[in-house]
């Protein structure tokens, strides 16, 4: 199921993913707004978020390409995967300094992306 629809999931997920752009270019707006986070502005921290923000559009971009060229859907579906695992285990590990409710929504679909890549990766799909 997951191996034959694998290049409409890597579009869906990566235009999702690519979609956190909005941090590049306004991290306000995100994180005060739509994930009602309070965040430092101007100097280091702002950049800091504005570069998360262009890393995980490029990684959505990554998908994307995945989506269109087998050749290099195993090496991106691993970094990937090992990119959104790793934030979401840090998400839980902190969770007493961290307000989950607003990103769940996030959490939830990062740990769905990892589960359906390393399935198709395995095999299993």
């Amino acid at each position: 199921m997951i191996a034959n629809n694998i290049s409409l999931i890597l579009y869906v997920t990566g235009i999702i993913t690519a979609s956190m752009l909005m941090v590049y270019i306004s991290p306000r707006l995100v994180f005060e707004k739509i994930l009602r986070v309070e965040i430092a502005y101007g100097g280091l921290p702002e950049i800091i978020e504005r570069h998360w923000g262009m890393a995980i559009f490029v990684t959505g971009l990554l998908l994307i390409w995945a989506g269109c060229d087998p050749t290099i859907r195993k090496p991106v579906l691993m970094c990937v995967s090992l990119n959104k695992a790793v934030f979401v285990g840090t998400l839980l590990l902190n969770y007493k300094k961290v307000p989950l409710k607003h990103l769940s929504l996030m959490i939830a679909f990062d740990t769905v992306c990892v589960i359906i890549f390393l399935a198709y990766l395995m095999g299993c799909a």
